[in-house]
């Protein structure tokens, strides 16, 4: 008789711990879930933000004198944003396929001869998404009309050091003809002096 309070209690503390050990699984699912969703949302802001940033960059490449690399500089911009949006994508995936295989295990554990559902994958963030013949054709109009820019600014920069070289040799062969003129001013005010010490010599000698 002694042993079934015994019982009692070993039942007790069995059940007992059952329930906390699910409370706790419980709360690390919520846990995950909630760290899931939260990659995902960084990673979503991370594209938004990549996104915005290179059409607002682009738009004022065009104003710059190197377009093309300034438009180089925001596609890798980004590039690198939306890599790390991709490995926050892919943490989240990890999540979610440990989830599952845990939620599996759990179904297990309380019905060993339940049949598993397969988890489908998640489609992959990063996949690559074929460019429609419009985006096609607005990139190459974009790309023709950057180049066309570049090609007008250095020939525009062309046009102002020929002018500027034009202007440097006008004002070289000013300043040289300058030069010249007062050599020879200064030639004829020598000559005048020598001719008048020359007078003076021949009046002196004259007396």
């Amino acid at each position: 008789m002694s042993s079934r309070p015994s019982f009692r209690i070993a039942l007790r503390t069995l059940a007992l711990g059952l329930i906390v050990a699910h409370a706790h699984a419980a709360d690390d699912t919520d846990a995950g879930a909630g760290r899931i969703d939260q990659l995902k949302a960084e990673a979503k802001h991370l594209r938004d933000q990549a996104e915005t940033t290179f059409q607002a960059t682009e738009s004022s490449c065009y104003g710059r004198f190197m377009v093309n690399r300034c438009i180089d500089q925001a596609k890798q911009a980004r590039l690198d944003a939306i890599r790390s949006a991709r490995e926050l994508e892919s943490e989240a995936r990890k999540l979610e396929l440990a989830e599952r295989q845990r939620a599996a295990a759990e179904v297990m554990q309380t019905n060993p001869g339940a049949p598993l559902t397969p988890a489908s994958p998640s489609p992959a963030a990063d996949a690559m998404i074929n460019p429609t013949p419009e985006a096609e054709r607005l990139r190459a109009d974009r790309e023709r009309v950057a180049d066309q820019a570049e090609t007008d600014a250095r020939a525009a920069q062309a046009a102002k050091d020929v002018e500027r070289a034009r202007e440097r040799s006008k004002a070289d062969a000013a300043a040289a003809q300058r030069a010249e003129q007062a050599a020879r001013e200064r030639a004829r005010y020598e000559e005048r002096i020598r001719e008048y010490e020359e007078k003076k010599a021949r009046d002196a000698a004259g007396r």
